[in-house]
């Protein structure tokens, strides 16, 4: 490879190192972002579980629509505390798949719409952005593998001189 060529990958190697790194700094503050989140719509969810159960608007109501809004209410209370505890008590390297697993779709999607992105300033952010960091670098040079085939010369055969 040339001299130029030489520095077109390392070029190219440092930016898709730097890439993913970023992005994988990033996951630490969207884990927090979400998990603010989720702890919210479970507080909220317990509460109208609390009213539900005890409130006066609810007690007027017949006992068979009472029970079916509380029954509504205990499943909601229930899938969003189970995905609270186990995003909450993963560890740095299990929690995105926690996230990806017990995640509520319309909190992630929330979490998404408005998440701010933060400098990682913590030891789990750290540990993101290298394996972001590592994650660019396998990639990079996976997909450099068939362009570096491409692009070089096929061997020359050397033939010997009958003499």
């Amino acid at each position: 490879m040339s001299w130029f060529g030489e520095k077109v990958d390392s070029f190219l190697a440092a930016v898709f190192i730097a890439v993913f790194g970023i992005a994988g700094s990033q996951g630490q503050a969207f884990a927090v972002q979400y998990i603010q989140r989720l702890g919210g719509h479970l507080d909220e969810a317990r509460d109208h579980l609390a009213d539900v159960q005890t409130g006066l608007r609810y007690r007027v109501m017949g006992d068979t629509v009472r029970g079916e809004l509380e029954a509504e209410a205990k499943g909601r209370v229930a899938v969003l505390d189970l995905a609270y505890t186990k995003v909450k008590g993963a560890n740095v390297l299990t929690r995105p798949i926690a996230i990806l697993r017990y995640g509520e779709p319309s909190i992630l999607a929330g979490t998404e719409r408005d998440f701010v992105p933060a400098l990682p300033g913590s030891r789990d952010g750290i540990i993101y952005t290298v394996f972001g960091m590592i994650a660019g670098f396998v990639l990079y040079e996976i997909l450099r593998l068939p362009v570096m085939a491409i692009l070089r010369a096929p061997p020359r055969r050397k033939f010997r001189k009958r003499g």
